[in-house]
């Protein structure tokens, strides 16, 4: 953790981690610094620094917003306008979220969250039905915090037997799942009383989340493959092996594919989503890495962030080839990027909010 000075009174937010509703407004919140730059070329966009060999693509830097220290994941609620960024902390740190307005690109509120165990949450999902916000709370904690947007606090804690390292929502079927990386296990949530429905037992190392829109199953990367967990009676159906320290996951539902990343590897697996089988794998070249993943279905691109590597990277899904890596997060003081680590696109704009966690700041990336 970097030392930093936190200045809160009357300035720019400084504080210390894969989507409808009329927000209120909210006077003297703080305002972040926000800028905008031309659209990228080959010759100008700052993201070639640091030696691209793939170019910017047709991309552009369209905001940064400054939200504080350390962002490492964000989740959109489109029909509210807002982005939530959740912070990385240490033990003796108060945890706390940040909120974007999407349309001004201006931080409006920070949430305070109470203090968590070390390093964590790093997960934080957004139901876009009740628009409640969900914000995994530690390795050994146990719990699940639920903030409402319409107060800006933290008003539940749904407390489990587990060590949550992830959470995603079914917003059709008004449950939230739970990975609990150490246990080995996903806990399954009931949205609506908040109670534990069951407690499944899935593979090593619980990473990733997604819920495949069509089936409403579950798609968990643990140990060296992928299992799905079925919506109707919560058991592993399938296991799918994809190679080497798979991390996370997200699902394609036009094209009916998966990407899952692999943290040690220059590459991308391809699941079939129906056959189930991997069909395929995508190289990302020598600059590429891939921690996160988000799909914008509508764009046919699927993003990846590259953890230290500083990067994002672009790819293709209808021909599953490389568009662009890009350096994120350069400013004077890191010059070749910033690490990133959450992303998420709204799907209203199609704009990519990435976090830039040595830069302290998210970045906002158009896609033309």
């Amino acid at each position: 953790m970097r030392s930093k000075t936190r200045v809160t009174a009357g300035i720019c937010l400084v504080v210390g981690v894969l989507v409808c509703g009329c927000a209120a407004t909210r006077s003297g919140a703080p305002v972040a610094r926000f800028t905008t730059t031309a659209p990228a070329t080959t010759t100008t966009d700052p993201a070639t620094v640091g030696g691209s060999s793939i170019g910017p693509g047709p991309y552009r830097i369209e905001a940064t917003v400054a939200v504080g220290e350390n962002p490492r994941s964000v989740a959109i609620d489109p029909g509210l306008n807002r982005a939530y960024v959740a912070h990385l902390s240490d033990s003796d740190e108060e945890q706390s979220v940040s909120v974007i307005d999407t349309r001004t690109h201006t931080v409006t509120a920070t949430i305070p969250a109470g203090r968590v165990f070390p390093g964590y949450p790093q997960s934080i999902a957004v139901d876009p039905v009740t628009h409640l916000v969900y914000l995994v709370c530690g390795n050994s904690a146990g719990k699940v915090l639920v903030i409402s947007p319409d107060s800006n606090t933290v008003t539940a804690t749904i407390e489990f037997d587990g060590d949550p390292a992830a959470v995603v929502v079914d917003s059709v079927r008004g449950i939230v799942y739970v990975g609990n990386r150490f246990s080995d296990t996903v806990t399954v949530i009931d949205a609506v009383t908040r109670a534990v429905v069951t407690t499944v037992p899935v593979g090593d190392d619980v990473r990733g989340l997604a819920v495949d829109p069509a089936s409403h199953d579950l798609w968990v990367v643990s140990g060296d493959g992928v299992s799905v967990l079925d919506a109707a009676t919560y058991t592993v159906s399938t296991t799918i092996p994809v190679g080497n320290d798979p991390r996370y996951i997200a699902i394609d539902p036009r094209h009916r594919t998966a990407y899952v990343t692999h943290s040690t590897e220059n590459l991308v697996s391809v699941i079939d989503i129906d056959s189930r089988t991997r069909a395929d794998s995508v190289s990302l070249g020598i600059r590429g890495k891939a921690f996160g993943a988000v799909i914008d279905p509508a764009e046919h691109t699927v993003y990846f962030t590259g953890m230290a590597a500083g990067t994002v990277t672009m790819v293709d899904t209808r021909t599953r080839t490389l568009t662009a890596t890009r350096s994120s997060g350069i400013t004077r003081s890191t010059t070749y990027g910033s690490a990133t680590w959450g992303a998420a696109v709204d799907p209203a704009t199609h704009y990519l909010y990435v976090t830039n966690e040595n830069a302290d700041q998210i970045e906002v990336i158009a896609p033309r």
